[in-house]
Protein backbone atom coordinates (compact mmCIF):
# COMPACT_ATOMS: atom_id res chain seq x y z
CA UNK A 1 0.00 0.00 0.00
CA UNK A 2 1.38 3.41 -0.95
CA UNK A 3 1.53 6.32 1.49
CA UNK A 4 -1.30 8.02 -0.41
CA UNK A 5 -3.47 4.90 -0.21
CA UNK A 6 -2.70 4.45 3.48
CA UNK A 7 -3.72 7.95 4.49
CA UNK A 8 -6.88 7.55 2.39
CA UNK A 9 -7.92 4.50 4.42
CA UNK A 10 -10.20 6.45 6.73
CA UNK A 11 -12.41 3.58 7.80
CA UNK A 12 -11.07 1.58 10.70
CA UNK A 13 -9.42 4.54 12.43
CA UNK A 14 -10.57 6.07 15.68
CA UNK A 15 -9.50 9.69 15.22
CA UNK A 16 -7.63 12.01 17.57
CA UNK A 17 -7.45 11.82 21.36
CA UNK A 18 -5.83 14.08 23.95
CA UNK A 19 -5.30 12.63 27.41
CA UNK A 20 -4.72 14.98 30.39
CA UNK A 21 -2.65 17.39 28.35
CA UNK A 22 -0.49 19.89 30.24
CA UNK A 23 1.66 22.60 28.64
CA UNK A 24 3.81 24.94 30.72
CA UNK A 25 5.96 27.85 29.63
CA UNK A 26 8.17 28.62 32.60
CA UNK A 27 5.81 29.50 35.43
CA UNK A 28 2.80 29.84 33.10
CA UNK A 29 0.45 26.91 32.60
CA UNK A 30 -1.07 27.40 29.15
CA UNK A 31 -3.01 24.11 29.11
CA UNK A 32 -4.00 22.33 32.30
CA UNK A 33 -5.40 18.80 32.09
CA UNK A 34 -7.18 18.90 28.73
CA UNK A 35 -8.69 15.62 27.57
CA UNK A 36 -10.80 15.35 24.42
CA UNK A 37 -11.87 12.89 21.75
CA UNK A 38 -12.27 13.93 18.12
CA UNK A 39 -13.44 10.76 16.35
CA UNK A 40 -13.71 10.17 12.63
CA UNK A 41 -17.00 11.00 10.97
CA UNK A 42 -17.67 13.90 13.33
CA UNK A 43 -16.94 17.61 13.69
CA UNK A 44 -15.52 18.41 17.12
CA UNK A 45 -14.93 21.99 18.27
CA UNK A 46 -12.54 23.46 20.83
CA UNK A 47 -13.73 26.83 22.12
CA UNK A 48 -12.68 29.42 24.66
CA UNK A 49 -12.01 33.15 25.07
CA UNK A 50 -8.72 34.87 24.27
CA UNK A 51 -5.81 33.24 26.08
CA UNK A 52 -7.73 30.05 26.84
CA UNK A 53 -4.97 27.82 25.44
CA UNK A 54 -6.71 26.63 22.27
CA UNK A 55 -3.89 27.47 19.89
CA UNK A 56 -1.35 25.86 22.22
CA UNK A 57 -3.45 22.69 22.33
CA UNK A 58 -3.70 22.73 18.53
CA UNK A 59 0.06 23.10 18.21
CA UNK A 60 0.51 20.07 20.47
CA UNK A 61 -1.88 18.07 18.29
CA UNK A 62 0.07 18.86 15.12
CA UNK A 63 3.51 18.40 16.69
CA UNK A 64 4.62 22.04 16.70
CA UNK A 65 4.67 22.07 20.52
CA UNK A 66 5.69 19.31 22.92
CA UNK A 67 3.48 18.88 26.00
CA UNK A 68 4.82 19.04 29.53
CA UNK A 69 2.62 16.11 30.44
CA UNK A 70 -0.15 14.02 28.91
CA UNK A 71 -0.37 12.33 25.53
CA UNK A 72 -1.72 12.64 21.98
CA UNK A 73 -3.09 9.60 20.16
CA UNK A 74 -4.08 9.16 16.53
CA UNK A 75 -6.12 6.08 15.65
CA UNK A 76 -5.17 4.50 18.97
CA UNK A 77 -1.41 5.03 18.56
CA UNK A 78 0.64 7.39 20.71
CA UNK A 79 2.08 10.17 18.51
CA UNK A 80 3.17 12.52 21.31
CA UNK A 81 6.86 12.34 20.39
CA UNK A 82 6.44 12.25 16.60
CA UNK A 83 7.35 15.10 14.24
CA UNK A 84 4.70 17.05 12.31
CA UNK A 85 5.85 15.33 9.10
CA UNK A 86 5.42 11.85 10.57
CA UNK A 87 2.00 12.77 11.95
CA UNK A 88 1.00 13.94 8.46
CA UNK A 89 2.10 10.64 6.96
CA UNK A 90 -0.10 8.88 9.53
CA UNK A 91 -3.16 10.87 8.44
CA UNK A 92 -3.18 14.17 10.39
CA UNK A 93 -3.60 17.34 8.32
CA UNK A 94 -3.88 20.97 9.38
CA UNK A 95 -4.86 24.37 8.04
CA UNK A 96 -3.67 27.61 9.62
CA UNK A 97 -5.34 30.93 10.35
CA UNK A 98 -2.83 32.61 8.06
CA UNK A 99 -3.20 31.05 4.62
CA UNK A 100 -0.05 29.94 2.77
CA UNK A 101 -0.94 29.56 -0.91
CA UNK A 102 1.35 29.85 -3.93
CA UNK A 103 -0.01 32.82 -5.84
CA UNK A 104 2.21 32.16 -8.88
CA UNK A 105 0.60 28.72 -9.39
CA UNK A 106 -2.93 27.85 -10.47
CA UNK A 107 -5.56 26.69 -8.01
CA UNK A 108 -5.27 23.19 -9.49
CA UNK A 109 -1.51 23.14 -8.90
CA UNK A 110 -1.93 24.43 -5.34
CA UNK A 111 -4.40 21.66 -4.59
CA UNK A 112 -2.27 18.95 -6.21
CA UNK A 113 0.61 19.86 -3.89
CA UNK A 114 -1.32 18.28 -1.04
CA UNK A 115 -1.25 14.89 -2.77
CA UNK A 116 2.32 15.28 -4.04
CA UNK A 117 3.56 15.74 -0.48
CA UNK A 118 1.65 12.64 0.66
CA UNK A 119 3.08 10.61 -2.24
CA UNK A 120 6.63 11.72 -1.51
CA UNK A 121 6.39 10.95 2.21
CA UNK A 122 9.92 10.95 3.61
CA UNK A 123 11.42 10.65 0.10
CA UNK A 124 11.19 14.12 -1.55
CA UNK A 125 12.79 12.88 -4.77
CA UNK A 126 9.62 10.91 -5.49
CA UNK A 127 7.88 14.19 -6.35
CA UNK A 128 10.17 14.37 -9.38
CA UNK A 129 10.51 10.70 -10.29
CA UNK A 130 6.91 9.53 -9.94
CA UNK A 131 5.39 6.54 -11.70
CA UNK A 132 2.70 6.73 -14.35
CA UNK A 133 0.18 5.30 -11.90
CA UNK A 134 1.07 7.98 -9.35
CA UNK A 135 0.72 10.75 -11.95
CA UNK A 136 -2.72 9.45 -12.93
CA UNK A 137 -3.69 9.21 -9.28
CA UNK A 138 -2.55 12.79 -8.73
CA UNK A 139 -4.85 14.05 -11.48
CA UNK A 140 -7.82 12.04 -10.19
CA UNK A 141 -7.41 12.99 -6.53
CA UNK A 142 -6.88 16.67 -7.34
CA UNK A 143 -10.06 16.71 -9.43
CA UNK A 144 -11.99 15.03 -6.61
CA UNK A 145 -10.74 17.53 -4.02
CA UNK A 146 -11.70 20.45 -6.27
CA UNK A 147 -15.17 18.96 -6.70
CA UNK A 148 -15.67 18.22 -2.99
CA UNK A 149 -14.80 21.82 -2.12
CA UNK A 150 -16.91 23.29 -4.91
CA UNK A 151 -14.09 25.10 -6.71
CA UNK A 152 -13.84 23.22 -10.03
CA UNK A 153 -14.62 26.47 -11.83
CA UNK A 154 -11.61 28.14 -10.21
CA UNK A 155 -9.08 25.43 -11.15
CA UNK A 156 -7.23 27.48 -13.79
CA UNK A 157 -7.21 30.76 -11.87
CA UNK A 158 -4.51 31.92 -9.46
CA UNK A 159 -5.16 32.40 -5.73
CA UNK A 160 -4.20 36.07 -5.90
CA UNK A 161 -7.28 36.64 -8.09
CA UNK A 162 -9.70 35.09 -5.61
CA UNK A 163 -11.73 36.35 -2.65
CA UNK A 164 -10.76 35.38 0.88
CA UNK A 165 -13.58 32.84 1.00
CA UNK A 166 -12.44 31.22 -2.23
CA UNK A 167 -8.85 31.11 -1.01
CA UNK A 168 -10.00 29.34 2.16
CA UNK A 169 -11.64 26.69 0.00
CA UNK A 170 -8.44 26.27 -2.02
CA UNK A 171 -6.51 25.71 1.21
CA UNK A 172 -9.10 23.18 2.36
CA UNK A 173 -9.00 21.37 -0.99
CA UNK A 174 -5.23 21.07 -0.73
CA UNK A 175 -5.60 19.34 2.65
CA UNK A 176 -8.37 17.13 1.26
CA UNK A 177 -6.11 16.11 -1.64
CA UNK A 178 -3.55 14.92 0.92
CA UNK A 179 -5.94 12.14 1.89
CA UNK A 180 -5.76 12.89 5.60
CA UNK A 181 -8.20 11.06 7.84
CA UNK A 182 -8.13 13.73 10.58
CA UNK A 183 -8.21 17.47 9.86
CA UNK A 184 -7.26 20.27 12.26
CA UNK A 185 -8.87 23.53 11.15
CA UNK A 186 -7.51 26.67 12.80
CA UNK A 187 -9.94 29.61 12.51
CA UNK A 188 -11.10 28.61 9.00
CA UNK A 189 -13.75 31.36 8.81
CA UNK A 190 -11.25 34.14 9.61
CA UNK A 191 -11.75 36.98 7.12
CA UNK A 192 -14.98 35.55 5.68
CA UNK A 193 -18.30 37.37 5.51
CA UNK A 194 -21.54 35.76 6.66
CA UNK A 195 -22.40 34.24 3.26
CA UNK A 196 -18.89 32.86 2.76
CA UNK A 197 -18.87 31.39 6.26
CA UNK A 198 -22.19 29.66 5.64
CA UNK A 199 -20.94 28.23 2.34
CA UNK A 200 -17.73 27.06 3.99
CA UNK A 201 -19.69 25.25 6.68
CA UNK A 202 -21.73 23.44 4.05
CA UNK A 203 -18.53 22.26 2.36
CA UNK A 204 -17.22 20.91 5.67
CA UNK A 205 -20.44 18.99 6.30
CA UNK A 206 -20.27 17.51 2.81
CA UNK A 207 -16.62 16.59 3.30
CA UNK A 208 -17.27 14.64 6.52
CA UNK A 209 -20.34 12.93 5.07
CA UNK A 210 -18.55 11.97 1.85
CA UNK A 211 -15.13 10.89 3.12
CA UNK A 212 -15.79 9.89 6.74
CA UNK A 213 -12.91 12.02 7.96
CA UNK A 214 -12.85 13.68 11.37
CA UNK A 215 -12.50 17.41 11.99
CA UNK A 216 -11.25 19.22 15.07
CA UNK A 217 -11.93 22.93 14.70
CA UNK A 218 -10.85 26.02 16.63
CA UNK A 219 -13.20 28.80 15.59
CA UNK A 220 -14.41 32.19 16.82
CA UNK A 221 -17.65 32.28 14.82
CA UNK A 222 -20.17 30.88 17.29
CA UNK A 223 -22.98 30.52 14.76
CA UNK A 224 -20.75 28.36 12.55
CA UNK A 225 -19.60 26.24 15.48
CA UNK A 226 -23.10 25.68 16.84
CA UNK A 227 -24.48 24.80 13.42
CA UNK A 228 -21.59 22.59 12.33
CA UNK A 229 -20.27 20.77 15.40
CA UNK A 230 -21.43 17.45 16.79
CA UNK A 231 -19.58 17.91 20.09
CA UNK A 232 -17.85 20.86 21.76
CA UNK A 233 -15.11 21.27 24.37
CA UNK A 234 -14.73 24.63 26.14
CA UNK A 235 -11.62 26.00 27.87
CA UNK A 236 -10.90 28.99 30.07
CA UNK A 237 -7.44 30.08 31.25
CA UNK A 238 -5.98 26.80 30.03
CA UNK A 239 -8.45 24.63 31.94
CA UNK A 240 -11.36 22.64 30.46
CA UNK A 241 -14.63 23.90 31.96
CA UNK A 242 -17.35 22.19 29.92
CA UNK A 243 -18.07 19.66 27.21
CA UNK A 244 -21.24 18.60 25.47
CA UNK A 245 -23.47 18.92 22.44
CA UNK A 246 -24.19 22.36 20.95
CA UNK A 247 -27.55 22.45 22.77
CA UNK A 248 -25.88 21.61 26.07
CA UNK A 249 -23.25 24.27 25.48
CA UNK A 250 -25.93 26.87 24.76
CA UNK A 251 -27.62 26.10 28.08
CA UNK A 252 -24.43 26.12 30.15
CA UNK A 253 -24.07 29.11 32.53
CA UNK A 254 -20.32 28.46 32.71
CA UNK A 255 -19.93 28.74 28.94
CA UNK A 256 -22.11 31.83 28.68
CA UNK A 257 -20.04 33.51 31.37
CA UNK A 258 -16.71 32.52 29.84
CA UNK A 259 -17.29 32.77 26.14
CA UNK A 260 -20.68 33.26 24.50
CA UNK A 261 -21.37 36.79 23.41
CA UNK A 262 -17.66 37.65 23.10
CA UNK A 263 -15.76 38.35 19.92
CA UNK A 264 -12.35 37.29 18.73
CA UNK A 265 -9.97 34.48 19.55
CA UNK A 266 -6.36 33.93 20.41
Amino acid sequence: MTTAERVDAVTGGTGLRLDRLVVKFGGLTAVNGLSLDAPLGRVTALLGPNGAGKTTAFNVCSGLQRPTDGSVELDGRDITALSPQTRARRGLGRTFQKMELFDHATVRDNVSMGREAAMAGSLPWRQIFSTRREREELVEVTARALELCGIVGLADRRPVELSTGQRRLVELARVVAGGFSMLLLDEPSSGLDKAETQAFGEVLRKLVATTGCGILIVEHDMSLVMDLSDYIYVMEFGTPIFEGTPDEVRRSPEVRAAYLGTEGDE
